[in-house]
């Protein structure tokens, strides 16, 4: 960090990240400067009509629920306070393989399914050519639009939308009505997203123009099927819930509660991750070509809910990557030498 930089008082947010600024006036950066709180009314709300739409499920599936599992932390809890709070709910919990998840965390996903008596399936594409399309990730320039370079690194915003093309494509096949992500407060801001079925066809058509940007020669391989979506009811909807943005979110209490049952810690140097292995590359790869902490915005947003202090915000944002880890990591993706 330059010497000259300021860093937000209130938050972990700093002057030399683009876009940022902090007001002489007040210390303060313009999100902290214009944040309000979430009312007790606004959650109690929320809750409300999760409960709602988790008890009213049309039985018209073999699944009421789509779940992304990683297996690290806030997944493998949500998975078990989803099962804990609507015992109901069939669940399809799907776990991504994109090539880089420890053999930990694919243990801790089955684990957690046995427990909450959930479906497993381990998504399985061609790792060579995820592994290209990573590289191209890496190599990108301003693939995605200004905001979301703040939410995720480019690698990790990759990922993350194939994983939401295949999971919306399979709600759609097997009319499951519902799809849960583990988002912290930080990385989302809406509880409830319905995806209509023109919805899904530009969220299709937008990730189709970010893989070519890129220059992803196989998207199809990465996107929603086409002739699934024009098949469906032209009535059919997906709703994504986060349900961090109804519960209350303390990632130390989680931990501590799955290893109580039987939750393992996996073996990576990433404050940021506990299952993925390329997450540490990606945020380095992120900074070093736009000079965005890719977990900048996310830490700072919990500072600002109270949900995290400050100085657990600034630790984390400063933790030294292993050079090992970078090393194998640059390795396995083949990467020219710099």
């Amino acid at each position: 960090m330059a010497m000259n930089t300021v860093v937000c008082k209130n938050c972990a947010l700093d002057s030399e990240t683009p876009g940022i600024t902090i007001s002489a006036d007040t210390g303060l950066c313009q999100f902290c400067e214009h944040y309000t709180p979430l009312s007790k009314e606004k959650k109690e709300e929320f809750k409300a009509q999760m409960d709602a739409l988790f008890a009213s499920i049309k039985k018209q599936g073999e699944y009421d629920v789509i779940m992304a599992l990683s297996g690290g932390v806030d997944s493998s809890y949500a998975l078990y306070r989803l099962k804990e709070e609507y015992p109901h709910l069939r669940v399809l919990a799907v776990q991504f393989d994109n090539g880089f998840i420890s053999s930990t965390a694919f243990e801790n996903a089955q684990k957690f399914c046995e427990l909450t008596n959930s479906t497993y399936f381990r998504l399985i594409l061609d790792n060579n050519l995820l592994r290209d399309t990573f590289k191209k990730a890496a190599r990108s320039k301003d693939a995605y639009p200004g905001f979301a370079k703040y939410r995720a690194s480019d690698m990790c915003n990759t990922c993350m939308s194939i994983i939401k093309q295949k999971l919306v494509e399979m709600a759609i096949i097997t009319k499951t009505p519902f799809i849960v992500f583990a988002f912290s407060p930080g990385q989302t801001e809406v509880p409830f997203v319905t995806l209509t079925r023109p919805f899904m066809t530009w969220i299709r058509k937008l990730f189709d123009a970010q893989l070519k940007t890129m220059g992803v020669m196989e998207r199809d391989l990465y996107l929603m099927d086409q002739d699934t979506i024009a098949a469906s009811p032209p009535d059919t909807e997906v709703m994504i819930v986060h349900p961090f943005l109804v519960w209350e979110y303390n990632k130390h209490q989680f931990k501590k509660d799955i290893i109580r049952l039987g939750w393992k810690e996996p073996d990576i140097n990433d404050p940021n991750s506990s299952n993925c292995l390329l997450n540490a590359y990606a945020i380095k790869n992120h900074f070093d070509k736009y000079h965005i902490h890719s977990y900048a915005y996310d830490q700072s947003a919990l500072v600002r809910q109270g949900i995290i202090k400050r100085e657990e915000a600034l630790k984390t944002l400063h933790t030294e990557f292993s050079d090992v880890a970078m090393k194998d990591v640059d390795r396995r993706l083949n990467l020219p030498e710099k």
